[in-house]
């Protein structure tokens, strides 16, 4: 009776959370109107290459191409939605301001409304950007995915309402969003990876990696001998990390309401060995491993 009765609370509790965060995160950012826009533009943009790109856009998408050339080149799609009849001067009045861009030797920046936006319009841009191979990349992104294809140097993400997904960086790893997943693909130096509501996938080459989510689940592959620290927490979701046959490491895995499960065999001579709560060594213990949620599982997998 008393497990049941938990149940039914915790059930509560994570209804209230979907519910606050889609009335007071999720609707507010909801375009107001539907329909053709009064304004659909594109416009381009290019400078000579700089080892640092900025990004600053706060409703659509953002995708970015490193390619071979030596020059950073932008193209951005401006839809701009008259909320009100009166507000298509207003949106013509604003699309003439839309963009600040600041061109140096070392770094590039752009941002999108730079002003206050009208109540009379809604809008979106969404970017296709291209730098130079090996550039490092910053973007913000309040509503909107953000895509990083193979080449970029070090890069940071930060989102709201955002789907992030990295491919093959060439550095260091910081994304974080609120509503959104997060999908890291062969990152080298490591990640610190960060969303309330959403699933978190991360394949490692190197480097620590720091996972953390609210109401997702954590899927992480270290198949790497070069991966030295793994610490993924969850609080609604369940834990995988995939290791190689030649893992060695540390293990601490806990969990409040869920079982562990591991492909490897565990020394707990010196450590824990319960239902939810997994200390012990792998090898020689060279990694460290730490891994816990309170509602889910966990399990320790061999890669195939």
């Amino acid at each position: 009776m008393k497990t049941y009765i938990k149940s039914i609370l915790l059930a509560g509790i994570i209804a209230a959370v979907i519910v606050f965060f889609t009335v007071h995160a999720v609707a507010p950012t909801l375009p107001r109107v539907v329909g053709r826009p009064a304004i659909k533009e594109t416009r381009s943009f290019s400078w000579p290459g700089s080892q640092r790109f900025e990004l600053v856009n706060r409703d659509g998408e953002v995708r970015v191409w490193p390619h071979s050339a030596k020059e950073a080149a932008v193209t951005a799609t401006v839809r701009i939605y008259a909320v009100e009849r009166d507000g298509g001067a207003v949106a013509r009045t604003y699309a003439d301001s839309l963009f600040a861009v600041t061109a140096e030797k070392d770094r590039i920046r752009i941002v999108s409304e730079p002003g206050e936006r009208p109540d009379l319009i809604d809008m979106r841009v969404d970017y296709d950007v291209y730098v130079p191979f090996g550039t490092d990349l910053d973007v913000v992104s309040a509503n909107g995915n953000v895509l990083v294809a193979v080449g970029c140097g070090q890069v940071d993400v930060q989102g709201r309402n955002a789907d992030i997904y990295i491919k093959k960086p060439g550095g260091m790893v910081t994304a974080k969003t609120t509503n959104g997943r997060i999908n890291v693909m062969d990152a080298p130096e490591g990640a610190l990876l960060e969303t309330v509501n959403g699933n978190i996938y991360a394949y490692m080459q190197g480097g620590a990696i720091s996972a953390d989510t609210t109401n997702g689940a954590i899927v992480a592959h270290v198949p790497d001998e070069n991966v030295n620290r793994a610490e993924l927490n969850s609080m609604n979701g369940g834990i995988t990390l995939v290791m190689d046959e030649r893992c060695s490491a540390i293990v601490d895995a806990r969990t409040m309401h869920g079982g562990i499960r591991s492909d490897f065999a565990i020394d707990t001579s010196s450590g824990v060995q319960r239902r939810h709560h997994l200390r012990g060594e792998i090898g020689s213990g060279r990694a460290l491993l730490n891994m816990q949620t309170l509602n889910g599982n966990i399990w320790l997998a061999r890669g195939r």
